[in-house]
């Protein structure tokens, strides 16, 4: 089944099929309903939709009756289960070489999305951006910050780093022994997904570095981020775009044109031949950001409204109840109530197809 449009490696599947070999998980299922090729999770350059990537997460965790046991189940895999990209950090010479290697070939994973590092006088960070109006990645999140806690815990050699580690989504109702290990070290309801640090662990040399063999690891990389490259999604870069100027109010047709290195008309080209347009996308981006503040996190409405980008809290209020049909309090009351799931049914976001690229096969 060919993927295009925004895909993710399909061997996080296989972890976590083969982590929970002993549960009651239906994959022939999850692949008919999530919408992904079930032989894609044994191709080793196998992959499968962002939006299959993030549902079937959700799904993992409500059968298992546990919102915190991906923490503890991608905290605990083996080094190697997603290939080169483990041991580009863990053979790296240092840690700043490590998040820098993540960040460039972060594209061998996901077109998606692209990780980004910051350092500044104290700290260093690692941080993966919010894919608004792509479905709930809470879980998915989750597996993400425990395997790269555990890369940061092998390649520096200790069992319990200095971290801190915030989350965009809420706390889960159970705990998991991974936040226990880090507790009062996790904050939940932040505005973004990251992993700090302190700086003067970044120039800190690695124990498992080998320069003859940290460069086979490197060639081999850049051979993969080669073959990956050609699937970028530009659908990605616009929404990705979008969604990180929000706060700024900055995300009209030109500005994000302009940041994007393309003509206004290109982008609309792009976005119509998508089936949607610049319009469309902002405003479910939006709708989407809105909906998972006032549901995640206790956040101000004034706050909220600023981080939208909207200039008064009552044009923020207006553009709720178009949306939701209710107030923003009405839409954060109803946050502790069941709500509908939609794991497997995209938004506009994730409905875009970017014609012409194929599965990658071994």
């Amino acid at each position: 089944m060919p993927v295009e449009g925004e895909w993710a490696r399909a061997d996080v599947f296989r972890v976590l099929r083969d982590t929970c070999s002993n549960a009651d998980l239906d994959w022939p299922r999850m692949a008919r309903d999530y919408n992904f090729d079930l032989a894609s999770i044994e191709d080793p350059q196998g992959v499968v939709p962002i939006s299959a990537w993030h549902a079937v997460f959700e799904h993992v965790a409500e059968v298992l009756d546990n919102d915190s046991i991906m923490f503890d189940l991608f905290n605990n895999v083996d080094i190697g289960c997603f290939s080169i990209f483990d041991y580009l950090f863990a053979c790296a010479p240092t840690l700043r070489d490590a998040c820098l290697a993540w960040v460039k070939f972060c594209p061998i994973r996901t077109n998606a999305y692209r990780m980004a590092f910051e350092e500044d006088e104290t700290s260093g960070y690692v941080e993966w951006p919010i894919l608004e109006g792509r479905g709930e990645w809470r879980q998915n999140m989750f597996a993400r910050i425990g395997w790269a806690v555990q890369q940061l815990e092998l390649a520096l050699d200790m069992k319990n780093p200095p971290l801190l580690i915030e989350l965009a989504a809420p706390p889960p109702k159970h705990t998991s022994a991974f936040q226990k290990k880090y507790q009062g070290r996790i904050r939940f309801g932040a505005t973004h997904n990251r992993i700090s640090f302190p700086r003067s662990l970044l120039s800190r040399p690695l124990h498992r570095n080998d320069a003859h063999l940290y460069e086979i690891i490197l060639k081999s990389a850049s051979s993969e981020l080669e073959w990956f490259g050609h699937m970028e999604s530009p659908i990605s870069r616009i929404a990705n775009e979008v969604a990180s100027n929000l706060p700024k109010g900055s995300f009209t047709l030109p500005q994000i044109s302009a940041k994007l290195g393309m003509s206004q008309r290109a982008v609309q080209r792009l976005l119509e031949k998508e089936g949607t347009s610049f319009r469309a996308l902002s405003e479910e981006i939006r709708r989407s950001a809105a909906e998972r503040y006032l549901r995640n996190t206790d956040l101000p409405l004034k706050e909220i409204a600023f981080l939208l980008g909207f200039s008064e809290l009552s044009t923020f209020s207006r553009a709720v109840k178009i949306w939701f049909g209710v107030s923003p309090r009405k839409v954060r009351e109803a946050r502790g109530k069941t709500q509908p799931r939609d794991h497997g049914a995209p938004k506009k976001v994730t409905s875009v197809r970017a014609s012409g690229r194929k599965r990658a096969s071994g």
